[in-house]
């Protein structure tokens, strides 16, 4: 909150609790009300006075990040009131994407996952259904993040390409297909994955985990991508994990299974979304429900990978049978990890930019079918493991990513919890490094833009290796 800050006029409910709190797509995009916000500092308090309609409210809070969090949590629940909602919903007025990282924060301020949940129930309304995950997710993953040595990292290598584009997909560059310069980005791609394993061996890293995302991976041709994986194999010990998202079966060959192979892969995400051929082909998938089912049974059979498969609650035109369907075909082949998605209508999808929003089912709809799922998956022996939310989730809900036991994904875990440095290859990926026990981070985020990353990458190498420098040689 900025001292002075004052914003007048008609804009979305939704919107003024995104720049307060962080907690966007609470109303439809049409819904609007003449809303004045002013801000200011005084004596030691931050001051809001939130006019909706002409009816003032003050908003007050003591000069500090709690300050603001009671702030931001009052306004939600003033704008949730003024639109005829509950106070709370069950999430209450807990915001942001990552839950599970406030609860660790509290786990070791108070020593006790039962006294960090009852925090987050008192301080946030959470509820009690919430708090039980939260509580068993956190508890699966704390012995992943035991360890703080400053020297431990995992490393990420992007694709930020695909061959057609999903409706709810705002990420991708662009169509792998159309791009004219794919031989000066895997050159230059080839010469960020050498400059991380020069890192590495300065500063003796110890990498612990390769997640290797997109876009889309396999859609690099063979050649290409066995040179890129090649490189990304010298940074990983064999038998570390090793994660590629080979998740569309229309960019997967067995040159590229081969090549996964080859170089010590030891998980894939195989990603269908919906086993529903008519929604596929809505949503814009390259691929059929049979497809999935042939890469998956070749994978099983020929490959010891543990595969992962992602699945979306809310897209156009499915219902509940959708995904009895869907979690039948789960609790038949019992691939390692799967994740359950909530459809987040994102600004920049076709999704979005089309209005395309009257196909999506309603929010009560969205939320049995991630009951549903949850409660298939559990009985099929399941256990979630890691939780994460989005800006204009359907129902302000969440995805949770299940795994068998003893199967669950690391790089999922360190990714959501930011407490291991990360470093990044290629365009639009963040590097974090993170140092115990205050966790702070420091930050560099490639270009997304293609071109600007290729272009400019000696500099951005020579940032990289700035801040390499400056966090390890004072560890």
């Amino acid at each position: 909150m900025l001292n002075g800050y004052h914003y007048t006029g008609p804009l979305p409910l939704g919107s003024v609790v995104a720049h307060n709190c962080g907690a966007a797509g609470l109303f439809s995009r049409n819904e609007e009300a003449d809303v004045i916000l002013r801000a200011v500092e005084r004596d030691d308090m931050y001051v809001l006075t939130v006019s909706i309609r002409g009816v003032e409210h003050t908003l007050t809070g003591p000069v500090s990040s709690m300050g603001r969090r009671s702030i931001g949590q009052s306004l939600l629940v003033l704008l949730r009131t003024e639109q005829g909602l509950p106070a709370h919903n069950e999430w209450g007025t807990m915001v942001g994407v990552r839950p599970t990282k406030l609860l660790h924060k509290y786990i070791d301020q108070y020593g006790s996952l039962e006294d960090a949940t009852r925090h987050i129930r008192d301080e946030f309304s959470v509820s009690l259904e919430k708090l039980d995950i939260l509580s068993r997710i956190g508890q699966y993953q704390r012995p992943f993040l035991e360890s703080h040595s400053n020297k431990d990292i995992s490393l990420y290598c992007g694709i930020p390409f695909c061959e057609t584009r999903c409706v709810y997909c705002s990420f991708p560059y662009g169509l792998y297909q159309e791009y004219h310069r794919q031989s000066e980005f895997i050159a230059a791609l080839l010469e960020d994955i050498d400059d991380v394993r020069q890192i590495c061996e300065s500063y003796n890293l110890h990498m612990k985990t390769l997640y290797m995302g997109g876009g889309t991976p396999t859609i690099l041709n063979n050649e290409d991508f066995h040179r890129v994986l090649t490189g990304l194999s010298t940074l990983i010990p064999k038998g570390h994990e090793f994660t590629v998202e080979a998740g569309r079966p229309d960019s997967i060959t067995t040159e590229k299974i081969q090549s996964m192979q080859a170089c010590h892969v030891n998980r894939i995400s195989i990603n269908p979304q919906t086993m529903d051929d008519t929604i596929l082909r809505r949503i814009g998938r390259g691929h059929s429900a049979q497809d999935i089912d042939d890469m998956y049974q070749y994978v099983k059979k020929h490959t010891d990978f543990a595969v992962n498969m992602d699945f979306i609650a809310g897209l156009p035109g499915q219902n509940i049978k959708h995904m009895i369907h869907n979690m039948d075909y789960i609790c038949h082949n019992l691939p390692e990890n799967v994740t359950i998605h909530t459809l987040a209508i994102k600004r920049g999808s076709p999704l979005y930019d089309l209005n395309m929003q009257h196909d999506v089912p309603d929010e009560s709809i969205v939320k049995h079918m991630v009951q549903y799922a949850q409660e298939r998956l559990e009985q099929a022996g399941y256990v979630p493991y890691y939780l994460y939310r989005q800006q204009y989730m359907r129902g302000q809900l969440e995805n949770i990513g299940y795994t068998l036991p003893g199967k669950a994904c690391e790089y999922n875990i360190q990714i959501m919890e930011e407490r291991q440095t990360i470093m990044s290859m290629g365009p639009g990926g963040s590097s974090k490094w993170i140092k115990a026990p205050a966790f702070r981070q420091k930050k560099q985020h490639m270009p997304k833009d293609v071109d600007v990353y290729t272009d400019t990458l000696k500099a951005l190498l020579a940032k990289r290796h700035a801040l390499c420098k400056s966090f390890w040689e004072v560890v």
